[in-house]
């Protein structure tokens, strides 16, 4: 086969999440097939893959979201002359007519539609892009011939809202990226609690907030860390936590990769009270490293966390919430139990099971290639 990918998000430090899908996938699709790759890039310089001998790259310096996107991306998609293409997010161009394969992540824009840094601008421009999201979701899911997705609540969430047989939405999971060795710079002294990610209001931070004013009187010796991109929820999040005179916490802003590692591997706990996810990689990260998980029970996180010993808290439940967080904080084998519990689950969330999964749903659309 010969096969498209719009990698324009490519890479995890243009948008953590979808950037490291696209990445990873096509790393392990070329160990795990002998087919050809034509990415389609904002830019050559540092990319992975430049040199490999079946992979083909083409330049197209278009934002993604925008006007110039859904008026221009279609000619670079036929210019790869490929079998297909695929979209690794629901922003394919409604003029687009040819074969089509669909990563959906999730529908938390559909759910949640002030969770998007669109909601902060003015009413009308915020309504406007809106429109624009529920129009060219409805578009893709529509004319894509097979749509990958994350985990199974994905896959009925779709069906919830759209006319999407079931032999369409293939469940192909998502895998967690070794880490590298662990740069301990941003590490505080004593023990100390996490947040990893973005602070949009679905991530339910403001949980975070209400149980450290509870935690933080019980625990003198524990600080909490949050660390994630400083946009305007994030300072928000910030603003709220010294109005209300919250001691011992620490926003970070974005870390690297290996300070990361170094967070996750000294933390007491990793704390993540989200109502909505599509996959919910942060917490699985946690654990590939030793970090005990405290999780709400929303969405996809039942699912992801079923055969792990994640402490799971009613979703929106503080009391809850912070009864598990004591009882990590407490416990002498914490630690023990998150490694215990990643030894049971890491083949199921590698990269390499979902490259077989999505390279099978790809002949669907090429059978026999």
């Amino acid at each position: 086969m010969r096969i498209a990918i719009d990698a324009r998000m490519m890479g995890a430090e243009k948008t953590r999440g979808i950037g490291r899908y696209i990445e990873e996938l096509v790393a392990a699709m070329l160990d795990e097939s002998e087919h050809t790759f034509v990415l389609i890039v904002r830019e050559l310089e540092g990319k992975r893959f430049i040199g490999h001998p079946r992979i083909e790259q083409i330049v197209a310096d278009v934002p993604w979201y925008s006007v110039a996107e859904q008026v221009r991306m279609p000619a670079f998609y036929r210019e790869a002359h490929a079998d297909f293409v695929h979209v690794p997010h629901w922003n394919v161009p409604m003029s687009y007519q040819g074969p089509l394969v669909l990563t959906m992540h999730d529908l938390i824009l559909r759910h949640q539609p002030l969770s998007a840094k669109t909601s902060t601008r003015h009413p009308w421009i915020a309504a406007i892009k809106h429109a624009g999201y529920r129009a060219v979701l409805g578009s893709a899911l529509k004319k894509a011939q097979v749509i990958c997705v994350p985990t199974q609540y994905v896959a009925e969430d779709i069906q919830r809202y759209y006319p999407v047989p079931s032999e369409r939405l293939v469940v192909t999971g998502e895998g967690v990226t070794a880490f590298p060795a662990p740069d301990m710079s941003r590490v505080p002294e004593g023990r100390f609690l996490l947040y990893v990610g973005a602070a949009y209001p679905h991530k339910r931070l403001d949980l975070l907030l209400a149980g450290w004013k509870e935690l933080a009187t019980r625990h003198q010796d524990v600080s909490f860390v949050i660390a994630g991109e400083k946009d305007v929820f994030m300072a928000r999040l910030e603003e709220e936590a010294i109005r209300l005179h919250l001691p011992r916490m620490s926003f970070l802003g974005r870390v690297t990769n290996a300070e990361l590692a170094g967070l996750y591997k000294n933390a007491s706990a990793f704390v993540f009270p989200s109502s909505d996810e599509g996959f919910g990689l942060s917490p699985l990260e946690a654990l590939s490293l030793g970090c005990p998980v405290v999780a709400s029970d929303a969405a996809c996180l039942p699912e992801v966390l079923a055969k792990t010993r994640a402490h799971i808290f009613r979703n929106g439940d503080v009391s809850g919430m912070i009864s598990a967080i004591d009882a990590i904080l407490v416990a002498t084998n914490a630690r023990h139990e998150a490694e215990q519990s990643w030894h049971l689950i890491k083949e199921s969330f590698s990269w390499k099971s979902a490259a077989r999964k999505t390279l099978a749903a790809y002949e669907r659309v090429v059978p026999n290639a």
